[in-house]
C-alpha cells in the first residue's frame, strides 16, 4: 500500500513538472509584443520573396488545385523560424509541403520587441496558390526576373563607399545568416554539375541606406556558375541594416562569395 502511494506521488510530481515546463515555454512567447516580428523589408518584400521562391507542385498544377494556405510559426530572438504549424491546410498535400518549404527558406526575420527587450513571438503567413493558365512554364528563372537589379542612376547620383563606420548587415544575426540563405536557395546549374565544375564566385552589389540591393556584378567568376550566383544574390530581401558614415546613411558596395560545392549541391531545376 505504501509502495502504491509512493508511485502515485512520483507520478504526480512528474506530471506537475511536465505541466510547469509547458507553461514556461508558452510564457516565453509574447502574445502581443510592442513591436511584432517582421520579415525584413516588410510585407512587400515578403510577398516578393514568396513569389520568387514559389514552385507550383506539378501534381497540384495538373489537377488544377488552388487555394489559400495559412501557417503560423515562432520567430526566435535571433530571427530564426521554429514551430511551424498549419492554421489552414490546402486541398492537396503538395501545396502544404511547398508552403512549409518557402517558410523554411526565409531569411532571418526582425524579431519582436516588448518593453525594450527582444522576445520570442508568433507570426502568421498566408500563401495563396493561384494558377495562371497563360503563364509560360518551365522557363529558366533568369528569363523571368532581372536579378542583377542594375540601376545606373544610383552610381550616377550617389557616392558609393566600400568601407564605412557602420557596415550594412543582412540581419541582426550577422552575415552568417546570409551564408545560410545562399546555401538554402542555391540551385546548381545542370551542365556544370554534370561536368564536375565547382568553385567560388565572387560578386559585388550595392546596399542602399534602406537595405535594398542593386547593381549585382561578378568580380571573379566561373563560366556556367555566374548566372546562378547573380540569381541567388538577386533573390535576397532587403538587408536589415544599411550602412552609415559619420552617422549619415550612405550607399555601400559589398563583396560576397558564393560557393559551389558538388558534394553539397541540391538537385538542379529549370536549367
Amino acid at each position: 500500500m505504501k509502495i502504491n502511494k509512493l508511485f502515485l506521488a512520483i507520478a504526480m510530481l512528474l506530471l506537475a513538472s511536465t505541466l510547469m515546463t509547458e507553461q514556461i515555454v508558452a510564457q516565453n512567447i509574447v502574445a502581443n509584443p510592442d513591436r511584432p516580428p517582421m520579415f525584413m523589408g516588410g510585407p512587400d518584400a515578403m510577398n516578393a520573396f514568396i513569389g520568387r521562391t514559389l514552385q507550383y507542385p506539378e501534381e497540384a498544377f495538373r489537377l488544377g488545385v488552388q487555394g489559400l494556405v495559412v501557417y503560423t510559426f515562432v520567430v526566435e530572438t535571433d530571427g530564426s523560424i521554429t514551430n511551424i504549424r498549419p492554421i489552414r491546410l490546402a486541398q492537396h498535400p503538395s501545396l502544404d509541403a511547398e508552403a512549409v518549404r518557402i517558410i523554411q527558406a526565409m531569411p532571418a526575420w526582425l524579431p519582436a520587441e516588448h518593453r525594450g527587450q527582444i522576445v520570442r513571438a508568433e507570426a502568421t503567413v498566408p500563401l495563396y496558390f493561384s494558377i495562371n493558365p497563360n503563364a509560360p512554364r518551365n522557363l529558366p528563372i533568369q528569363q523571368q526576373f532581372n536579378y542583377a537589379r542594375t540601376d545606373l542612376s544610383i552610381m550616377e547620383n550617389y557616392a558609393v563607399f566600400t568601407l564605412v563606420d557602420r557596415m550594412p548587415q543582412f540581419s541582426t544575426a550577422g552575415n552568417i545568416t546570409l551564408d545560410a540563405f545562399i546555401a538554402r536557395n542555391i540551385c546548381y546549374p545542370r551542365e556544370p554539375l554534370a561536368d564536375g565544375i565547382e568553385g567560388t564566385v565572387l560578386a559585388s552589389f550595392i546596399v542602399a541606406p534602406d537595405g535594398s540591393i542593386s547593381n549585382i556584378e561578378i568580380v571573379n567568376g566561373i563560366e556556367g556558375l555566374n548566372e546562378e550566383a547573380i540569381r541567388v544574390l538577386g533573390s535576397m530581401p532587403n538587408w536589415q541594416i544599411g550602412g552609415s558614415r559619420n552617422g549619415v546613411p550612405v550607399h555601400v558596395r559589398m563583396l560576397q562569395a558564393v560557393h559551389f560545392v558538388i558534394d553539397e549541391a541540391p538537385i538542379p531545376t529549370g536549367f
